[in-house]
């Protein structure tokens, strides 16, 4: 079954996904046109990841690089990697398919020899944080097909299909392998420090958005100065530490909108916004539209 449910992350920015010990792979629906300002933001989560957009204009983006998936394409996501989708367009009836599959669906069991061989050298490659798949070769139009083997197969749930997908996401994995085998032989060993300081940074932001907050508290909460705390937003995710803060004020004001009958003011005084105007202006800034107008958007639609 592809199950359809709302994207959410828990206070450590982890997304929740409903998955089963017995079978760890999910195959989620998801329709952006439901998501506060139709983006997913910044999150992470064990699982590895397969995104594929059934419209055009996806934007997939980690800390390192930036894709654009069109329909007919998809994207891998390393484990525990930082990411963000996105869509060039309004995000009215943008959807699209995600596989979450944890590593014990291909080694079997933890330490195996087939998680020394061909797990750990996809995950600890620091330039593969995400990879794109398109249909432009051979091994691309194989991974396709493979996609939607799996998704066939998760739609009807005949007999065997655990069986038939995990068969599938072998053969997909081998074929990942094989591609990216130049940049593994070019590229160094993965170096965790600044995800592991991104995401501590980004749950202090996210328990203390509400209050005034200042640089060298977010700074202190990861332990480093000011300084490469400006540096590690902006290496890990291409915005300063304020902008963060103001992009998730924007966020949570937006969710209130939504569900909230309190005045605007009001609600712009408890994410943070020290102003009316200050508030009117962010919101525009990210929403591209006023606090009014997305609040009479949502009760309308």
């Amino acid at each position: 079954m592809i199950v359809k449910y709302n994207f959410s992350t828990d206070e450590n920015n982890r997304e929740s996904i409903p998955s089963s010990r017995d079978f760890p792979f999910v195959i989620k629906y998801t329709d952006f046109s439901n998501m506060t300002g139709g983006i997913a933001g910044w999150h992470w989560h064990d699982f590895f990841e397969l995104t594929i957009p059934l419209r055009d204009g996806m934007i997939l983006q980690t800390p390192n690089r930036t894709i654009e998936l069109n329909c007919g394409e998809a994207a891998f996501v390393n484990t525990s990697m930082l990411h963000t989708v996105s869509w060039t367009e309004d995000p009215q009836s943008k959807t699209c398919y995600t596989f979450f599959f944890d590593r014990s669906i291909i080694t079997g069991q933890y330490g195996s020899i087939f998680e020394e061989k061909y797990v750990n050298p996809i995950t600890m490659c620091r330039d593969l944080d995400c990879i794109p798949i398109r249909p432009h070769n051979k091994a691309g139009l194989r991974m396709m097909t493979l996609i939607d083997e799996m998704v066939s197969f998760f739609k009807t749930e005949e007999f065997g299909y655990e069986m038939k997908s995990r068969s599938a996401l072998s053969e997909l994995w081998l074929l990942l392998l094989e591609e990216t085998k130049d940049v593994r032989k070019a590229s160094g060993s993965m170096d965790p420090t600044d995800s592991m300081r991104m995401k501590q940074m980004m749950n202090y932001v996210h328990d203390h958005f509400r209050d005034k907050i200042y640089l060298d508290e977010i700074a202190s909460s990861a332990g480093i100065s000011p300084r490469e705390c400006a540096r590690c937003f902006k290496r890990q995710i291409g915005f300063t530490p304020m902008d963060y803060l103001n992009q998730y004020r924007v966020r949570m004001a937006a969710e209130e909108l939504k569900t909230s009958s309190k005045s605007i003011s009001a609600i712009g005084e408890e994410c943070g916004f020290a102003s009316d105007s200050y508030f009117g202006k962010i919101f525009r800034q990210y929403m591209n539209c006023s606090a009014r107008e997305y609040r009479r958007k949502m009760l309308s639609d």
